[in-house]
């Protein structure tokens, strides 16, 4: 049915809100995923909320002639996309290129990353304008605590990694 016999990495469609779900399923069957996430400010609160990257898809490496049924039939997949009948490979380097930005809690940093150390200035906010030291990096929650001179005293502020600038 495909000529290629050689896993490479494909783009599974999933169902609306099942990308978890998917993964998991594929998992199940021996198929290799990645689902980058990344954090977003919340429309609703002041939180911020962690969701895929790429909603309603995810990455699978594939070996089209061995697994094509497993994947396409798994519970939470939609489809493979692709241009025409056959699905469409993604080049090594796309994947290599998002899973260097992807750190230990699975979540894709588009923001500098910041490291212990590093004089900081705030862009918005009450404390706009004002210059620290990071003290700690960016959590999970991408929050970083920065040490700050505030009323002649060193005070310890915790702040929302994209509200940060690197100063000179």
């Amino acid at each position: 049915m495909f000529e290629q016999n050689q896993p490479a990495w494909y783009v599974v469609h999933t169902k609306v809100r099942k990308e978890q779900y998917a993964e998991w399923q594929l998992a199940r069957r021996g198929v290799t995923t990645f689902l980058p996430w990344i954090v977003r400010p919340s429309r609703v609160t002041l939180e911020e909320v962690v969701q895929p990257l790429f909603p309603g898809y995810l990455f699978a490496r594939v070996d089209l002639a061995m697994q094509y049924w497993d994947v396409v039939w798994a519970p939470g997949v939609h489809r493979l996309v692709g241009f025409g009948e056959a699905p469409s490979f993604i080049d090594d380097d796309v994947i290599d290129f998002l899973r260097a930005r992807v750190g230990k809690d699975g979540v894709v940093r588009m923001f500098p990353i910041f490291r212990e150390g590093d004089r900081v200035r705030i862009k918005q906010g009450p404390l706009a304008g004002l210059v620290g030291i990071i003290e700690k990096p960016c959590g999970g929650r991408g929050r970083v605590r920065v040490l700050m001179e505030l009323l002649r005293r060193q005070t310890r502020v915790e702040v929302s990694e994209r509200l940060l600038d690197l100063a000179e």
